[in-house]
C-alpha cells in the first residue's frame, strides 16, 4: 500500500447524511442508521445555558438532538445549518451535528474512523471543499469521501445509471446519474416538497379549527374516566423559531396521518371526486374532519397554480414547476441518447415519497409528458426506511466495498495538495 493512499481491506468507515430534515449516522455496512435526529439546532444567546460550547468569538451555546429540541427551552432559537438555497449556510451548527452524531450519538473519536459524507446533489465547489477543511482540521479523520446524494440513491437500489427524483423536506431534486457519476447540468429542482405540504396541512387545521396548538403549550389532565380537560400551560419567554418548529411537528405528523395522491387529477368541483371524511385527532383531543383536503394537499405537487389558493398564507414563485415538469426538465438536460434509460430506470426516493399514491401518480404524470416512444417505469423501494434513508444506504453500501478503498482522499493528500484536491478525487 502506497503511503500516499488510505486503503486496504479493512477500512472503519462512519457513514453520515446531513439532510434538510434530518441527520442520518451510522457505520459502513449496516442496513440502517444507528442514529436519526433533527437537522435543526437550537441556539442560546444568553451564556447561562446548558448547551454546546462553540470555539470562536461568538457567544452562542448550541443544543442538538431530540431532547435538546423536545422540552419547553426558553430564550432558545431554532435555526437550520442550510441557507435558503438549501446549501450549507452556518458552518457553526454543521460542525454542531456532526459533533453530536459523531461524539454523543455513536459515541466515536472520528480521529480514528474514514468518514463518507453525502452531499446536497446541487452543492457548490466553496461549498464542498469548506466541508473538506471542517472533516480534517476539526474532526482530524485520517481519511475523507464526500458523494452526492443523487449518486448514493442510486447504488442504494443497485443502480449505477439512473434518474434520481428525491422528494425530500425542503426540495425535490431530480438529477441523472450516469456509470455513478450525477451529470451536474441535469440537476433540476422545485420547492414542491414536505415543507410546504407541512405548512399546507397547518393552514387547513387553523382554517377548520383555532391555530394548531405546540405540544409544549398544553396539558391534558383527566378529570373523569376517559374525559381529559386540556389545560393551557405559560409559554412565555418561548421564541417564535422555537415554536414555529413544533407546531409544524403536530402539522407533519397531521399530514402524514391523512395526506393522499390521487390516482388521477383532482377536481375540486362539487361531486365530481366524492371523497369519504375521515378524522384526525390533535394532539390536544380536537378532532378534525378531513374530506377532499386530504388530496388537496398533494395535488399541491401536479397542480401548484391552481390549488396553492386553496391554502391562506402560503405563496409560490409564479414560476413554480409542478413535479413531473420538473423530472422532464431533468430529462431533457441529458444527451438525447441517454433519455430513453433516464425515463425507463426513474428512482423515487426521500421521506416524502411516502405519501400514498405519490408513485403511481407521477409516474402516469411522466407517462402523458414524455414522448410516446419512452416507456416510464418508476421504482421506489417497498420499506420504507429504504426510502428514507437511501442516501445514507447508498454511502454504507459504498464505503464498504472492497473496491472503493483505494478512493478515500487521505489526511496526508490533503496536506500536500489542500481542499482542491476534493473535486478531483469526489467529482
Amino acid at each position: 500500500m502506497s503511503s500516499n493512499i488510505y486503503g486496504g481491506d479493512e477500512v472503519n468507515a462512519l457513514v453520515l447524511d446531513l439532510g434538510t430534515h434530518s441527520c442520518k449516522a451510522g457505520y459502513a455496512g449496516d442496513d440502517t442508521p444507528k442514529a436519526v435526529f433533527p437537522s435543526v439546532v437550537g441556539i442560546h444567546s444568553d451564556a447561562g445555558s446548558n448547551g454546546m460550547e462553540v470555539d470562536g468569538t461568538s457567544a452562542r451555546r448550541l443544543s442538538v438532538g431530540f431532547q435538546a429540541l423536545s422540552a419547553k427551552q426558553l430564550g432558545m432559537e431554532v435555526m437550520s445549518p442550510f441557507g435558503p438555497d438549501d446549501l450549507y449556510g452556518d458552518w457553526d451548527l454543521v460542525e454542531a451535528a456532526y459533533n453530536h452524531a459523531l461524539r454523543d450519538r455513536l459515541g466515536v473519536r472520528p480521529e480514528e474512523f474514514a468518514l463518507m459524507l453525502a452531499e446536497p446533489t446541487h452543492n457548490s465547489r466553496a461549498s464542498r471543499e469548506r466541508l473538506i477543511e471542517l472533516v480534517f482540521e476539526t474532526f482530524q479523520a485520517p481519511a475523507m469521501f464526500v458523494a452526492k446524494s443523487a449518486m448514493l440513491s442510486a447504488f442504494a437500489t443497485a443502480r449505477q445509471t439512473a434518474l434520481v427524483v428525491d422528494t425530500g423536506y425542503r426540495a425535490t431534486t431530480a438529477a441523472a446519474v450516469q456509470d455513478g457519476y450525477v451529470l451536474q447540468k441535469t440537476v433540476t429542482r422545485t420547492p414542491l416538497a414536505g415543507q410546504l405540504l407541512n405548512h399546507a396541512a397547518q393552514a387547513v387545521a387553523d382554517a377548520k379549527y383555532t391555530p394548531l396548538r405546540p405540544r409544549f403549550s398544553f396539558k391534558r389532565q383527566e378529570v373523569k374516566s376517559g374525559e381529559f380537560q386540556v389545560a393551557s400551560l405559560d409559554v412565555a419567554g418561548v421564541t417564535n423559531s422555537f415554536r414555529l418548529y413544533h407546531t409544524e411537528q403536530v402539522a407533519s405528523d397531521m399530514k402524514e396521518g391523512v395526506c393522499r395522491a390521487s390516482e388521477t387529477r383532482f377536481f375540486d368541483a362539487e361531486g365530481v371526486n366524492p371523497v369519504p371524511t375521515v378524522v384526525y385527532e390533535l394532539p390536544d383531543g380536537q378532532e378534525l374532519y378531513l374530506g377532499p383536503e386530504r388530496f388537496r394537499m398533494a395535488e399541491l405537487f401536479f397542480q401548484p397554480a391552481a390549488f396553492i389558493g386553496h391554502f391562506p398564507g402560503l405563496a409560490l414563485p409564479p414560476d413554480v414547476r409542478s413535479v413531473p415538469e420538473a423530472v422532464v426538465d431533468a430529462v431533457n438536460k441529458c444527451d438525447v441518447d441517454l433519455r430513453k434509460d433516464m425515463y425507463s430506470g426513474a428512482v423515487l426516493t426521500g421521506g416524502t415519497s411516502l405519501i400514498p399514491g405519490l408513485k403511481e401518480r407521477l409516474e402516469k404524470e411522466l407517462s402523458e409528458l414524455s414522448p410516446p416512444a419512452a416507456k416510464v417505469k418508476m421504482v421506489a423501494a417497498t420499506n420504507n426506511l429504504e426510502r428514507r434513508f437511501s442516501t445514507w444506504i447508498g454511502g454504507s453500501i459504498l464505503s464498504s466495498l472492497g473496491s472503493f478503498q483505494q478512493l478515500w482522499m487521505s489526511k496526508k493528500e490533503y496536506a500536500e495538495h489542500g481542499t482542491p484536491l476534493v473535486n478531483r478525487k469526489c467529482p
